[in-house]
């Protein structure tokens, strides 16, 4: 019998991922996805499970996330990603605290381990793991909040630790991977701007480098082989671009206007256009 659980997903063309997710979700009896325009087979993966779809043009991921709460039946919700899969032994640890009320009564919420699968291998090293997320909590006590580029639950007490994983299923190839750092790495800079945040060449240059190397040597990324080392470089690249894009927008400030009128491909809405360019693939 499935459990007085629910679960929210949050979709924009999620069809190489969402079937894989709910077909792990046969325990819970209540399953919500917020669907911002797919163009895929997306909604009609959906309709082959006991889903109930919403339509809500995106915004941002925290309210987005929370509309999908505000739509659920029960009070305990685990809220996932279409590129997360609660594995047998996640299933099995939340099945145990349904048979539990005390459990139930005195936690407010989990923190769940992600375990990333990336070139052909699951990621223990390099900052990738445990990676706790808040993803099972009551209703009546999460929200999500934060920032634009990654949004997190907020709980009043801490929560308590679970030890079995969602699998997080996040690229699909590098080509992939290389598109969520163009996107992400524009969202931070905008968002780092909005904040009045200063960045420089050079500046780019040690973040990146730092991150790197705190990958690759401080949380032991070279354990990976040679997925960990791609890693640690991509790692360099997303946190250089991230700066870059940053020093990029005050650099434009300092244009003058009348070049702005003038140039016949300059394009003024580019900023807009890239805070609706997401989707819902997490690091």
């Amino acid at each position: 019998m499935p459990l007085p659980l629910s679960a929210t997903i949050i979709t924009l063309n999620e069809e190489d991922n969402l079937e894989r997710t709910l077909q792990a979700l046969h325990f819970v009896d209540d399953i919500v996805i917020v669907d911002s325009g797919s163009t895929d087979r997306t909604l009609e993966i959906a309709k082959k499970y006991n889903t109930r779809v919403f339509h809500r043009p995106f915004d941002n991921y925290a309210s987005q996330k929370n509309f999908a709460i505000s739509h659920i039946k029960n009070d305990w919700v685990i809220a996932l990603d279409a590129d997360e899969v609660v594995s047998p032994g996640l299933k099995e640890e939340i099945l145990s605290i349904f048979n539990n009320p005390n459990l139930l009564q005195s936690n407010e919420g989990y923190l769940i381990p992600r375990l990333t699968w990336y070139l052909g291998k699951w990621i223990k090293f390099g900052g990738f793991y445990p990676n706790y997320q808040i993803r099972l909590f009551q209703k009546s006590k999460g929200k999500f909040g934060g920032g634009i580029v990654h949004e997190k639950v907020f709980l009043q007490n801490q929560p308590k630790k679970l030890k079995h994983p969602l699998y997080h299923f996040s690229y699909h190839n590098l080509s992939d991977h290389l598109s969520f750092i163009d996107r992400y790495s524009s969202l931070f800079a905008e968002e780092e701007f909005r904040k009045g945040t200063y960045s420089s060449i050079p500046w780019a240059f040690a973040k990146g480098a730092f991150k790197s190397f705190y990958m690759y040597f401080v949380r032991f990324g070279f354990l990976d082989g040679k997925q960990g080392f791609v890693l640690a470089v991509l790692g360099f690249y997303y946190n250089f671009l991230k700066y870059l894009k940053l020093y990029e927008k005050r650099q434009n400030l300092s244009i003058p206007p009348f070049l702005v009128m003038v140039d016949p491909v300059h394009d003024v809405k580019r900023d807009e256009t890239t805070q609706k360019d997401r989707d819902q693939i997490h690091i």
